[in-house]
């Protein structure tokens, strides 16, 4: 390897070197399926637009050609003398190396082609073979889960099962049997679902001696065909089983035959339509096929849910969860909202409704900040039945792959920083940023569902209409409030329980809050306590305190400016009496992450906030002031008169 050479991996996860310096700064995803699409397209042209329209489907034209040439620009910054690779037009761009350069994947189809060459040749083409299946490391980019990269992905999985099983019956043939039978389970890491390969390892160990590990294998074979396909293994499978069983001698010359017989080659036996799926992890590295077995009844871990058996109102919000969850088979649900609004209550009743469409239901409160990996083990330990023992994300999505799951994660927003905007991670908790990223793009055929105050960034790049990833905004509700109030057994008129329930946002915390003030002090009379015109009690101002602990300056600065403008703002409005140091943008991404904490609405052009946040951010106001004077002083008179 010279000194200016370029070396690209892309079996299993991106690795890139120039020389003997180790790039490191492709960590984004995008990146690396940037470069991927690429390198894996050498000397071809690729049009800009075309580019674009692949990487960003939902978006405009101009803005999906403004990404391309902002992450171009990135990835070329990243590489070494990125000129001496990307010839770039105004029209295409062009991966044309004009120093060294090395693929795994190249060289991977080079070695698999001069074997075929070498038929002639059985001690060059093992060798060939055996550098060949070296060199993949894994599934193609493990990390990317576009729709481009699958059918590629498809046809070197293809091509490595097939030197696999060349390479077997090479050995096989040979009389290395343990040679063969290690490649063998290889193949059936990759393919754990082709019965013929089975047959042919259970031969080889009988041919090797091993009559003990060849029923085991009948085992293993016979368990994943039924909880995978709902068969038994076929009548040949069966039958040289039975003879293993008594222990029949012919078995051992009908083995040498079947090996020789070149009718014994076999193709993958998954369909078409999951290969080239970023393959789990356990099944590359382990000598072991993990068994799929289909629960007998349905596994149910709710946790931390709450009780929801006397759960009112919300029939509109609870009717369009189902139809995303049942009808458009939505991967990734978003239920937000600001806090006290009854987002966990929601949750927990579609989820208990619900739970006989799927197999497995699966609840955790983030309120104690576990860390993923805590998270995954509990997870995968209940969908799997406890068989499986790494926990990663890519092991993750194979069972939900499997089965049908309802995993629900409440109270997302613990895991983000406070005076960041919002949807931040704190630095512990990044790894959930790729769990939402990955269950909301891959295929699968389960449902994620999480509560949260503040939008998780991820969920702004992926949901939109009519697509697998969907958010519910959550404001209060009158019929949940009102039925509250019936359950404290408060006395008044429907307009004045209607003015109560107007009074506090509707949010079903705030008003038992209140209403266990109304029935200690007032005697249960919303009358007496709407007389005096007491808004923010202790417990009503300490929750809205935790609220706005989290925000950043500059939206405290919006939230003070519009409550002091006791009126709807414009954008323009807002630029002209707030000029922040980063300028229109810094505005822009407060006014996006107030949006995302759902402390402001915007209805047009213009931003609203409830009165509840009004008076609270006036009363703050008042108290500042207050506190710099000498004597007392009746502030909200002296206000009330100007």
């Amino acid at each position: 390897m010279t000194s200016r050479q370029l070396r690209i991996h892309l079996f299993g996860h991106l690795r890139v070197t120039f020389g003997q310096q180790s790039i490191v700064d492709f960590q984004a995803d995008r990146h690396q399926s940037l470069l991927a699409y690429f390198v894996l397209r050498s000397q071809s042209p690729q049009p800009r637009a075309q580019i674009a329209t692949l990487f960003w489907p939902n978006m405009p034209e101009t803005k999906a050609k403004a990404n391309l040439r902002r992450e171009l620009h990135r990835l070329k910054k990243s590489l070494p003398e990125a000129d001496q690779f990307f010839q770039v037009t105004t029209k295409t761009i062009t991966w044309q190396p004009q120093l060294l350069f090395w693929l795994d994947v190249t060289a991977f189809e080079t070695l698999l082609d001069q074997a075929v060459s070498e038929q002639d040749n059985p001690n060059v083409q093992i060798k060939t073979l055996q550098q060949a299946i070296a060199l993949y490391q894994g599934g193609l980019l493990l990390t990317c889960y576009d729709d481009w990269i699958e059918p590629i992905r498809n046809r070197l999985q293809k091509r490595m099962i097939g030197a696999l099983t060349d390479l077997s019956q090479l050995l096989n043939q040979r009389a290395d049997y343990r040679g063969a039978i290690a490649y063998m389970q290889q193949l059936l890491q990759l393919d754990p679902l082709n019965e013929l390969a089975y047959l042919s390892l259970m031969q080889m160990h009988v041919q090797h001696g091993e009559r003990a590990n060849a029923l085991q294998v009948y085992h293993q074979c016979m368990t994943m065909l039924r909880s995978e396909m709902g068969i038994a293994p076929s009548s040949q499978t069966r039958q040289f089983y039975e003879k293993l069983l008594l222990d029949d001698a012919s078995i051992i010359q009908e083995t040498v035959t079947d090996t020789g017989n070149e009718s014994s080659r076999f193709e993958p036996s998954f369909p078409d339509a999951t290969l080239g799926k970023a393959l789990p992890e356990k099944q590359l590295i382990s000598s072991e096929v993990t068994p799929r077995i289909l629960p007998a009844s349905r596994e149910v871990d709710f946790g931390e849910a709450p009780d929801v058996r006397f759960f009112y109102g919300r029939a509109e919000e609870t009717e369009i969860l189902h139809r995303w969850i049942t009808q458009q088979r939505c991967r990734l649900i978003a239920l937000l909202g600001i806090g006290g609004m009854g987002k966990t209550y929601l949750a927990a009743k579609v989820a208990q409704e619900l739970q006989s469409e799927f197999d497995f239901v699966f609840w955790r409160s983030l309120r104690n900040a576990p860390l993923l990996d805590t998270l995954l083990a509990d997870l995968i330990s209940l969908i799997s039945a406890e068989q499986e023992t790494a926990y990663s994300i890519p092991r993750l999505m194979y069972w939900l792959r499997q089965s049908r799951c309802l995993v629900i994660l409440d109270g997302m927003e613990t895991l983000f920083k406070s005076g960041k905007n919002a949807g931040r991670y704190q630095d512990a908790y990044e790894p959930y940023s790729e769990l939402l990223s990955v269950v909301g793009q891959a295929s699968h055929k389960s449902c994620l569902l999480l509560t949260s105050r503040e939008k998780p960034i991820e969920i702004s790049t992926l949901a939109g209409n009519n697509l697998p990833v969907q958010t519910l905004s959550l404001e209060g509700s009158f019929e949940a409030a009102l039925a509250l109030l019936e359950t404290k057994q408060l006395e008044g008129t429907q307009t004045e329980k209607e003015q109560l329930c107007e009074r506090y946002a509707r949010s079903p915390f705030l008003l038992q809050t209140v209403s266990d003030a109304i029935h200690d002090v007032f005697s249960g009379q919303i009358s007496l306590f709407l007389r005096e015109d007491v808004l923010l009690l202790k417990a009503v101002k300490n929750f809205l305190d935790h609220q706005f602990e989290r925000l950043t300056p500059l939206e405290k600065t919006v939230i003070t400016w519009l409550a002091m403008a006791q009126e709807q703002a414009t954008l323009s409005s807002l630029k002209t009496n707030i000029q922040p140091a980063g300028g229109k943008a810094a505005l822009i991404d407060a006014l996006v992450s107030l949006c995302g904490r759902s402390l402001i609405k915007q209805q047009g052009d213009m931003y609203t906030q409830h009165p509840l946040i009004t008076a609270y951010v006036m009363n703050a106001l008042i108290e500042r002031f207050r506190e710099t004077l000498p004597y007392p002083v009746h502030i909200e008179t002296l206000l009330s008169r100007s």
